[in-house]
């Protein structure tokens, strides 16, 4: 999984290190885009020195990068400027970032990298440094300005970097001026094209192109530009540039590419087959980027006259078809084959044995299934092999990995029907940096001949039944694994006292596993820890105070931890050990989750400095006291706020409200008192689909939500998405149920039962149209229930049981599906379907507590009207009734106003009884 979500910084920074690989390896000059540092003797020229202060003067400098350039009159000394040495003009402007102090903790990494990067405004002076062929602004943040129109003025300039800078806005058409360029790099901004983009095929010199992420859809001319590129390119990235159009509208087969070596078209969402010519006469290509579109059907025959191609990446597509039949397709180079995520299906073919070339091999997330055939270790090449999440069965022994002496990374997770058999004894060829057999059959004794992967980054075996405790050696062999997960398997046991061996852990999950005793001292590189359902005990350790410093996630849900939490955790001085550094402690958490347990105190208050939680779980503990109202103001980003079956009272803080992320808040069960105020119905995540925000809570984090009288239970972000929950249930809230609640139009789970409240219930629920649960049993609501409530064409569940609600059940819609009588029980005066009471006119009176003086007077009445109406009818329909040509005549005037006259007296009945009941 670390290895599947490293931070897009990371990522940016691989890419930054590539680029110089890339040059060499595409050939283009280096020598032609940079000139060797001056070395002495001619000092800068003056004009070019006050055009560099100048363009400092304009620039955010927070952590002066540019500190050089106040020391000395001789510029071609400053840090990032390099001149010629033969005629001492600035020549080179290298500004990028260069902040590489990557710890995978993502908060200290961004407040880091964001610290040195530069911005503001880039000055016109630069003008002044008219030899300028290197300009390097890459990883800086311009605050989404636009690209100065400018640059396109110099007309030396051979290498331009303007990656990932923060510049937003139309890319300015000057950049067609640079003639001379031969790389440019435009990606990771905030970019789009402007109508055209004719520009592009101007730059006649040019061999590195990346456009990653530029938005190309406005471009009308965009599949022209294309195919009309330079003929010197080797390098093309249009990754992630929303071209969006068939495969055979982008005409790149029919272009002059013929010196291409890296094509990359990733994440363009193209769809349909790819047509046999799409590449055309591109027989340079080596690397070929197809990942993240919507291609279908089979790669076609002639992929295979790419005699070059080396890589080839159609991961998280629809390719479909035999394996076998794909295999025979490509060409006889291929290193790398990337088409995990796509419909294949088959076993594998005997002939793969052959392609020895290769290097990765990734067919996870197919339909692939079969046995895995021993002579898979014939791939003598092979550095990463992938086969996970599909459907093999059978036995992988050590004969299959007999001459894999190279292999790195080996993935054979979710094939739940895989079972590894070695014998105790075996000592593998190979020394793995990625191990991934989760859901594979390992157990029930720990593999031993893990004994021997020393190299261990990763080592991940969740859900393959290990049971018994682990060797003592185990914690000798992982002292370098920086995410290990021996997660749902039934290791049992003590840990060791302290895991600060581990220095250089980042992840650990060992929950639903039976482990017992104290929770250990943890490494303080930790980011990650999911101890949940075990069996620990006893109080959460001092040493928690240091381990929160660092961790952004921390799970102990669901063991038999008692007491209260550390001083250190409690204290309104929860500072940092060193006293000179005032950053609250937990400053770094996203998610934490205490559920289910045996802990007490009051809120704990080092929460206050945790301003990026998204996820707080305190739910069935013993916390007590009244809930602060520094929530709302010191947790921004809280999303999910579970505070279910403790002890909390008090009234809600209307301050809640303020959190506009909130989706989901449990309150339930707890001994809070006061009324609901109408601002606290107020969330903003609730109300409207646009304030979604998106986290990344991992998989093995769950939360429950008790909805449509049952406990769901929810494990990703994603699914949170789809679930918007307010439960304030089994409290003392007294008051009415305030009309703004009508508000929360993406509120899908609402649930107030057993509380006090009082009223009627508020017409405006109609407006709570996503919703699909609501309980608003055992309070005193009285009233009528609102016809609106018809309206909420999504509710499937509704409790409205044991108040005093009267009335006619409304009928209709919705309402109309719920034929069980118990939702209504406990409301004596409510009448009609589906209980069994009829209303007044269905057969039955109806007693409604009519409190006037004149009840006999009413009586008389209700008798005249009666005997009134009868006598009238026989009146009229006595003839008729031997008279045809009359009845004739009277039903067919009839015929022509009885619409009329039936809305007439419907309208004017109900305004008569309505008038009654209100005497």
């Amino acid at each position: 999984m670390a290895k599947a979500t490293r931070s897009s910084i990371q990522c940016c920074h691989i890419v930054l290190i590539m680029i110089w690989i890339l040059l060499a390896q595409y050939q283009i000059p280096i020598s032609s885009v940079s000139v060797e540092p001056k070395g002495g003797g001619r000092s800068c020229i003056e004009r070019e020195r006050d055009a560099l202060l100048s363009f400092k003067a304009s620039i955010e400098d927070p952590s002066d990068v540019l500190s050089s350039w106040h020391i000395g009159q001789d510029c071609c000394r400053w840090r990032g400027v390099v001149c010629s040495n033969r005629t001492g003009h600035v020549v080179k402007l290298d500004l990028r970032n260069n902040f590489t102090n990557f710890n995978y903790d993502y908060y200290t990494d961004m407040i880091n990298y964001k610290f040195r990067t530069l911005g503001g405004e880039i000055n016109r002076s630069l003008l002044a440094i008219e030899h300028l062929n290197y300009l390097n602004l890459s990883y800086n943040d311009f605050g989404h300005k636009r690209i100065p129109e400018f640059i396109g003025s110099f007309k030396n300039m051979k290498y331009l970097d303007l990656s990932d800078a923060g510049f937003g806005g139309s890319i300015p058409p000057q950049l067609g001026n640079l003639t001379k360029l031969l790389y440019l790099d435009l990606s990771f901004n905030s970019l789009e094209s402007a109508d055209y983009v004719a520009w592009l095929p101007r730059l006649s010199s040019l061999k590195y192109l990346d456009m990653t992420e530029v938005n190309l859809s406005a471009a009308v001319d965009g599949v022209q530009a294309m195919s009309m590129l330079p003929a010197s390119l080797r390098v093309l990235h249009l990754c992630d540039c929303n071209l969006n159009a068939t495969y055979s509208s982008l005409p790149l087969y029919s272009s002059n590419l013929t010196s291409l070596v890296n094509l990359d078209l990733r994440y363009n969402y193209f769809h349909g087959p790819i047509p046999d010519g799409l590449l055309g006469n591109m027989t340079s290509l080596e690397e070929l980027g197809l990942e993240f579109n919507d291609l279908i059907g089979m790669i076609p025959e002639t992929l295979k006259n790419l005699h070059n191609l080396k890589v080839l990446n159609l991961a998280e597509n629809q390719i479909s078809g035999d394996i076998a039949e794909l295999m025979k397709r490509l060409p006889p180079k291929i290193e790398e084959l990337y088409l995990f995520g796509n419909n294949l299906t088959g076993s594998l073919p005997s002939w793969l044995q052959h392609m020895t070339s290769l290097r990765y091999l990734d067919l996870g997330y197919n339909s692939l299934s079969g046995h895995i055939p021993s002579w898979i270790g014939k791939l003598t090449n092979l550095r990463d092999l992938s086969l996970s999440f599909n459907h093999f069965v059978g036995i992988i022994s050590e004969n299959h990995f007999a001459n894999l002496t190279r292999l790195e990374d080996l993935s054979l997770s979710g094939n739940s029907n895989l079972t590894m058999v070695v014998g105790p004894n075996w000592l593998p060829p190979f020394k793995l940096k990625y191990v991934d057999l989760s859901s594979c059959n390992l157990g029930p004794h720990f593999p031993t001949w893990i004994r021997s992967q020393t190299d261990m980054i990763n080592l991940a075996m969740s859900n393959s039944g290990i049971a018994n405790r682990l060797p003592d050696w185990v914690w000798n062999v992982i002292s370098s694994v920086k995410y290990l997960d021996l997660s749902l398997n039934q290791i049992n046991g003590v840990l060791p006292s302290t895991l600060e061996f581990l220095s250089a852990a980042y992840e650990i999950n060992l929950n639903s596993n039976q482990f017992q005793g104290g929770v250990p001292q943890l490494p303080m590189s930790l980011r990650v820890l999911d101890l949940s359902n075990n069996s620990f005990t006893g109080t959460i350790p001092l040493s928690m105070c240091n381990q929160v410093q660092s961790l952004g996630i921390l799970d102990l849900s669901h063991n038999r931890l008692l007491g209260q939490l550390p001083q250190c955790l409690t204290s309104r001085k929860s500072f940092r050990a060193n006293p000179s550094d005032l950053t609250p402690i937990g400053s770094e958490l996203s998610i934490v989750s205490f559920r289910n347990n045996s802990l007490s105190g009051e809120f704990p208050l080092f929460f206050r400095g945790c301003q990026y939680l998204n996820f707080l779980d305190l739910s069935y503990n013993k916390f007590y006291g009244s809930l602060p109202i520094w929530i709302g103001k010191r947790l921004p980003q809280l999303a999910i706020l579970l505070l279910r079956s403790n002890m909390f009272s008090g009234y809600i803080p209307i301050q809640l409200a303020k959190l506009d992320y909130l989706h989901v808040l449990d309150l339930a069960h707890n001994n809070l008192s006061g009324t609901i105020a109408p601002s606290l119905v107020n969330f903003t995540a609730m109300t409207t689909v646009s304030s979604y925000r998106s986290y990344y809570i991992p998989d093995f984090i769950s939360f429950f939500v008790v909805t449509k009288g049952q406990a769901l239970d929810y494990y990703t972000m994603t699914m949170m998405s789809l679930m918007s929950s307010l439960d304030l249930s089994c409290n003392s809230l007294t008051g009415e149920i305030p009309q703004e609640i009508g508000g929360l139009a993406t509120l899908k789970n609402l649930n107030l039962s057993t509380n006090r409240l009082i009223g009627d219930i508020p017409d405006g629920m109609g407006g709570l149209w996503s919703l699909e649960s609501l309980d608003l049993s055992n309070n005193e609501l009285y009233g009528e229930i609102p016809p609106t409530l018809s309206a909420l064409t999504f509710l499937s569940y509704l409790n409205l049981s044991y108040n005093n609600l009267s009335g006619r059940i409304p009928s209709g819609q919705q309402l109309q599906t719920f034929d069980n009588p118990s939702i209504y029980e406990g409301n004596n005066d409510l009448c009609g379907p589906p209980i069994s009471k009829n209303c007044s006119g269905d057969g039955t009176t109806l007693n409604y507590p009519l409190e006037h003086e004149d009840g006999n007077e009413m009586s008389s009445f209700y008798l005249s009207m009666g005997l009134g109406f009868a006598v009238g009818l026989w009146v009229v329909i006595g003839p008729l009734l031997f008279k045809r040509t009359w009845s004739a005549t009277y039903f067919l005037f009839m015929d022509n106003i009885c619409d009329k006259i039936y809305v007439f007296m419907v309208l004017n009945w109900a305004r008569f009884i309505a008038n009654i009941k209100k005497k």
